[in-house]
């Protein structure tokens, strides 16, 4: 049997059994080591809404590492055995409006039309399934933190120290941006900045614009000092912190709006035009993304498993989903599917 976690409405997450899956010619069968718990998860299970999309009954997750169990007599490139991430956005024929009920909470996964480096990516062995499961989020910051085309010896602020915002900047010190820094609120999310090599700032203590003097010098601009700062990327969603980036930018700054605004955010166009900003909204990842990021991950450009702060059995999946919403000391919650 496979035991799979089931959403079933608001903070209403089950372990249920169900039967194994079978394998086409096309298809393969991953036995899930590790998944991750995504703030798109949690923002589903605190709404209950079956609008988001994970309707009720089904099997869901979408972040997961595994090993290729069974391969079907038509798949010549994915071989049992192999360590692997998925794409969950390919992982099914489904695509990408049944991305979210993949699968990943469950102990065995169908693969459709498995092809490798399509929705099925090898890593090596010397990877462990605490980094592994990292490469679906890793893909989504990577992506956006490089939407901006940074360039080494240039200061990049990454406005957020959650999963999103530390795995961009981890991309961005493993591609040689080494002037990188990351901004939040939080003092236990920060030092897992630092961890991966971030200069920090906490906005809880000073004003960015203080914080960022620390680090950059300045600039001036109608007789106004701002900090020398060549790009912004903002996975925090936070109106506050993003009008203070559209008054400090310079020109020619370059801002990736990665974060999921809940409402939207009046901001002046005069800046825009009188400082010539380009903002770049970013959303997903490329395939191009994810080899990148298996890269970073295979040769250990920076310690990526520092923000898995909590493991839980798949038994406990409830429990985990409530450490994850109360969001205090945690950063990424995986569960343990080998439990």
């Amino acid at each position: 049997m496979n035991k799979a976690g089931i959403y079933y409405g608001q903070n209403d997450v089950r372990i249920e059994e169900k039967e194994m899956p079978k394998a086409g010619p096309k298809d393969v069968i991953v036995q899930n080591l590790r998944s991750g718990i995504c703030g798109t998860d949690i923002n589903i299970v605190k709404a209950g809404s079956d609008q988001m999309g994970i309707r009720y009954g089904q099997e869901f997750g979408h972040e997961f590492y595994g090993e290729v169990i069974e391969v079907g007599a038509d798949v010549t490139d994915v071989k049992v055995g192999m360590r692997v991430g998925i794409n969950p956005i390919t992982a099914k024929k489904a695509g990408v409006f049944f991305s979210l009920e993949v699968g990943g909470f469950s102990q065995y996964v169908l693969i459709e039309d498995a092809a490798l480096n399509y929705n099925v990516f090898e890593f090596a062995e010397t990877v462990t399934p605490e980094e592994g499961v990292l490469m679906e989020p890793m893909s989504v910051g990577f992506h956006g933190a490089f939407s901006i085309s940074p360039k080494v010896g240039e200061t990049i602020v990454v406005l957020g120290a959650g999963p999103i915002g530390l795995s961009a900047a981890a991309g961005l010190i493993g591609e040689g941006i080494e002037n990188v820094i990351v901004v939040d609120l939080d003092e236990f999310r920060l030092e897992k900045a630092r961890l991966l090599g971030a200069k920090t700032v906490n906005t809880s203590k000073q004003s960015l614009a203080e914080g960022l003097y620390q680090f950059v010098g300045k600039t001036q601009m109608y007789g106004m000092d701002i900090p020398d700062v060549d790009g912004f990327v903002d996975t925090a969603g936070a109106p506050p912190l993003i009008h203070e980036v559209m008054e400090i930018a310079k020109p020619n700054a370059r801002i990736a709006i990665i974060a999921v605004y809940k409402a939207d955010v009046p901001f002046s166009l005069a800046q825009v035009m009188s400082k010539q900003l380009r903002i770049f909204g970013a959303s997903g990842y490329t395939t191009e993304d994810i080899l990148k990021v298996i890269d970073h991950i295979n040769n250990k450009k920076t310690d990526i498993a520092t923000m898995v702060t909590d493991v839980y059995p798949l038994d406990q999946l409830s429990q985990a989903f409530d450490k994850a919403i109360a969001m205090q000391n945690t950063i990424k919650v995986i569960i343990d599917l080998t439990k």
